[in-house]
């Protein structure tokens, strides 16, 4: 990152990312100008931070376990105890875990 005259910050070209184009309602892309009028920051950084924002929120969430894969650790550890299949009953369609 560089500073101009005035110590205002900048990325350098070294810094800068690529050129993408996205389609983007128009609703939120008036929300996003609106935004960027109060903002000190452009609209390719504000969608930048909202983008990894995102990307480090969905990283997160897959990290925590949900309820179903809970409890299928707590099957597979014996805590709790799985149906009994006798072969003669018609086997539920379903996640391995529902047995």
């Amino acid at each position: 990152m560089s500073r101009d005259a005035q110590g205002v910050a900048y990325h350098s070209v070294q810094t800068m990312g690529r050129r993408i184009s996205v389609y983007i309602d128009d609703d939120v892309l008036d929300a996003l100008n609106a935004h960027t009028q109060a903002s000190p920051l452009s609209r390719s950084e504000l969608v930048g931070v909202a983008v990894r924002r995102f990307l480090r929120d969905e990283r997160r969430r897959a990290r925590t376990p949900n309820p179903t894969t809970q409890l299928a650790k707590r099957i597979a550890q014996g805590d709790v105890p799985s149906r009994k299949l006798d072969g003669r009953t018609r086997v539920r369609v379903g996640a391995p875990w529902d047995n």
